[in-house]
């Protein structure tokens, strides 16, 4: 069984932090494809106008003492360092302007190649809670998140090869998007391209590396699915194989988004079928 990541495609618990409720969870059991819609809640039409107001009223509050915080609420909170980028572009959509949140993102990601602003705006448009769908941005933007070392963008972006979604279905590159994402310490994309190896789905089956990563995944925070596979798995393989595995778990260190960032861009132009996407 394989998660798809979240779709809303993508998995809630890859989105702690930054990333928005709700979408398509998508599991692989016994070779088979299972997707569950997880509908976004709707946004009443109030509601932005209260956040506005409430901006407008805690901006007046604040007087002498908080002078030039949130002086103009729809611009992003001045003390974020770094601006554009991800964090200012949430700031805004945390408070409902959502609008001027995908226009931060958007600089964000012209001016200094943000990849945390790439993911934010694919999710945007694969989610299309505040803009319409458009599956061919999504794409575009969870590429550029992808090879820019976001391991959000590049399990989404594996999800979108595996499932075949505004891209040819595709499971090698599905696979190493995914694997791309567990070398970053991603424990759903672990668990992901830990089926893959086990079950030799676009890669070239390998059990060791199917157990490290089941290990992995579940030293990392997903046990729910990872634990069942682990123990099932355990039970066809050779002592010196599990051995094996636990020394590569044991010797594992996750890349950082930098490294994962140079390795990508030697590989991006084989793993989406075409020249890596820029701004």
């Amino acid at each position: 069984m394989r998660i798809i990541a979240d779709g809303r495609k993508f998995s809630a618990w890859r989105r702690a932090g930054f990333g928005k409720q709700g979408g398509l969870k998508m599991y692989r059991k016994n070779g088979a494809i299972v997707s569950r819609v997880m509908e976004n809640p709707a946004k009443p039409a109030g509601l932005a106008v209260l956040i506005v107001l409430a901006g407008l009223i805690f901006s007046m509050s604040i007087g002498a003492a908080g002078a030039g915080v949130l002086a103009d609420p729809t611009k992003p909170d001045p003390s974020i360092e770094g601006a554009p980028n991800e964090a200012s572009g949430q700031d805004l959509y945390q408070r409902g302007f959502y609008e001027q949140a995908l226009a931060e993102w958007e600089r964000a990601v012209e001016e200094k190649k943000d990849a945390g602003a790439a993911f934010q705006l694919a999710e945007a448009y694969f989610d299309a809670t505040v803009v319409e769908r458009d599956i061919a941005k999504a794409v575009k933007y969870y590429t550029m998140g992808a090879e820019w070392g976001d391991a959000r963008a590049q399990e989404d972006l594996g999800t979108l090869f595996d499932k075949g979604w505004g891209v040819p279905q595709d499971l090698s590159k599905a696979a190493k998007w995914y694997e791309a994402a567990a070398r970053q310490g991603h424990p759903s994309a672990q668990y992901n391209i830990g089926v893959m190896y086990e079950d030799g789905a676009g890669v070239e089956a390998d059990r060791v590396k199917a157990y490290m990563y089941y290990q992995l995944a579940i030293e990392g925070g997903f046990p729910k699915f990872a634990t069942e596979a682990l123990e099932n798995l355990s039970a066809k393989m050779e002592p010196a194989e599990i051995k094996e595995a636990t020394k590569m778990v044991r010797a594992f260190k996750p890349m950082t988004r930098e490294e994962s960032a140079a390795e990508m861009s030697v590989t991006a132009k084989s793993l989406t079928g075409g020249e890596a996407v820029s701004p």
